[in-house]
């Protein structure tokens, strides 16, 4: 055996981290972490220094992982597939570890072949981060951490005289087009993306021979003329008066089930996946370019019950693009009707196993209510309740129905466009009544197509929605444009430079729904764990949840008389 691993796969803080068991708090790692541009004037220099929101605090909420002498107790899903599809594939169980980010350095020696880092927002350009930063004026706690761990893996590659290959790979990697200096400056070898621009590749379908061409050097040279199954292509990127290249790495075959693995290990957060693709074909969506594919139930639960075995879990993420389209086939199903027997019979397997709680991921409010009788029977198959919550991230997306119908039409499927704002309104009524609180996304600078009557009827319908159903309980997150699916071709929406008096109003109403609707009226009442620990975290987000909106107030009066006006608006007839 030798003193080091073959093969060190890893991944960030941010994404290795429990979050003290908060709903939806793995999204604070898009939280602004360090403002290079502060004023060493102010006071909150003088307090905080660069800081934005205060590291003390990120890292008590982002609390590590627990590990067994270094390796990671848990791991993102995708990382766990890695894993086992490498162990499938010949590789020895003592030459592929998945380390703890705290502790990757001590699996790092001369034998180390390969370091694979899991990335999913790896330079703050995700479409969360976009918005909490004003288009990466500050730096993400995302990228803060990413860049820490690399420079880490670097040091040790040279204390150590490694000669590893250090590549990243999943959905994030992309972003490294837009900004290739990180290549040079995290010394990567290559960087692993789809064809499709932002889909992460499904490299867990063929990990041993992309590892075994990793290590004998088959991607040294790119050679066109060379029959196999990735592809290898220098970019070269030319920025101001310096000159990148980037080593990309392409793999773009899609493996049946059967080629992909089980995980053997612990994941994150209890995440299983039951699907892939969606078939909805929102243009503003990578997944949709997937073609979809459905674990049977006997695999799903194989999967939970290596996570209730090994890691402890007694809860199971299920993870999908819209587990409302589960088990159908969009090109023969007539107005994407759900098909309900199947969605039934994967959540009967999925409690059969003993898990306490579930939820899936994702859903759209047209599935949801497209068959009446589906949320009543799947919400008394997994227990929903008033002591048990169903949380599900929704994409809101617009409430202008000139944008819905031009760019996510599908999405609506069974409905029509024009039938949005009563999806939406009858949507969040249906969930809330069997105790599912949906998270709501959407999407400022569709396109860059976004004016500002597409604007205001986001925010009339996120009042509507308050006043009409008072005792609602939703939340709304919205996300800047970021070019990928079939948009891939299209700019950034720069929020940083462009925020104009419309879409700092829908940012102001949407973060004062979820402060005075979210965090004061009922976050603490859906949390699943201990009373006293829901009690602190209510009472923190309590205390800070304001703040985002005293700095839209600033910002609008710095910016001039209309931005103001439209805070003042929202105000006197949308609070």
């Amino acid at each position: 055996m030798s003193k080091h691993p073959k093969i060190v796969l890893t991944a960030d803080r941010t994404l290795m981290s429990p979050y003290r068991g908060i709903s939806l708090a793995s999204f604070f790692g898009c939280a602004p972490a360090l403002d290079m541009n502060r004023s060493h004037d102010s006071f909150w220099y003088r307090i905080l220094g660069n800081q934005v929101t205060p590291r003390i605090l990120f890292d008590f909420i982002c609390n590590p992982i627990e590990h067994t002498n270094g390796y990671a107790n848990y791991a993102p899903y995708g990382l766990r597939k890695v894993e086992a599809a490498l162990l499938r594939d010949g590789f020895a169980r003592e030459d592929v570890v998945v380390a703890h980010p705290d502790y990757v350095e001590q699996f790092i020696g001369p034998e180390t072949q390969v370091v694979g880092t899991y990335e999913m927002d790896p330079l703050g350009m995700g479409p969360v981060t976009m918005t909490f930063t004003y288009g990466r004026k500050q730096q993400s706690y995302d990228e803060f951490y990413n860049a820490d761990l690399h420079h880490r893996i670097s040091a040790a590659k040279k204390r150590t005289g490694s000669k590893a290959r250090v590549i990243a790979g999943a959905s994030g990697t992309w972003q490294y087009n837009y900004d290739p200096a990180k290549i040079e400056e995290y010394d990567l070898y290559g960087i692993v993306e789809g064809e499709l621009g932002g889909i992460g590749p499904e490299i867990d379908g063929a990990a041993g021979p992309f590892f075994d061409a990793l290590i004998g050097g088959e991607f040294d040279m790119a050679n066109p003329f060379k029959k196999s199954q990735f592809k290898v292509e220098i970019k070269e990127f030319v920025r101001s008066d310096r000159t990148y290249h980037g080593r990309f790495i392409h793999y773009w075959n899609e493996p049946s089930i059967d080629e992909i693995p089980n995980i053997v290990n612990p994941s994150m957060h209890g995440m299983v996946e039951v699907m892939r693709g969606c078939g909805r074909g929102c243009k503003f969506c990578d997944v949709t370019l997937r073609p979809l594919r459905y674990y049977p139930v006997e695999k799903v639960q194989k999967e939970i019950e290596i996570n209730m075995k090994y890691g402890g879990l007694k809860n199971a993420w299920i993870h999908s693009d819209d587990i409302f389209v589960y088990g159908l086939n969009p090109r023969t199903t007539k107005n994407m009707q759900p098909n309900r027997e199947a969605i039934e019979e994967l959540f009967k397997g999925i409690m059969a196993t003993g898990v306490e709680h579930t939820n899936p991921t994702h859903g759209t409010l047209a599935g949801a209510i497209a068959d009446e009788r589906l949320l009543p029977n799947v919400s008394k198959i997994i227990r929903s309740g008033p002591n048990n919550h169903i949380g599900i991230q929704c994409g809101f997306e617009t409430g202008s129905i000139r944008l819905i119908g031009k760019y996510a039409d599908r999405k609506l499927a069974p409905y029509k466009p024009e039938e949005w704002h009563w999806v939406v309104k009858t949507g969040v009524k249906a969930l809330n009544e069997h105790y599912w609180v949906p998270a709501f996304t959407l999407i400022m600078g569709l396109d860059n197509d976004e004016t500002p009557d597409d604007s205001w009827e986001t925010i009339r319908l996120i009042h509507e929605l308050e006043t009409e159903q008072p005792d609602s309980k939703f939340t709304v997150t919205p996300l800047t444009f970021v070019p990928i699916g079939l948009l891939e071709k299209s700019d950034f929406y720069d929020i940083g430079n462009t925020m104009d008096p419309a879409k700092l109003g829908v940012m102001y109403k949407t973060w004062q729904h979820n402060f005075k609707h979210g965090i004061q009226k009922f976050m603490g009442k859906v949390g699943r764990d201990n009373p006293v620990k829901n009690m602190f975290f209510t009472a923190l987000a309590s205390s800070l949840g304001g703040v985002p909106l005293t700095a839209m107030e600033k910002y609008a009066r710095r910016k001039g008389p209309e931005h103001e006006r439209v805070i003042e608006k929202i105000k006197a007839s949308y609070w």
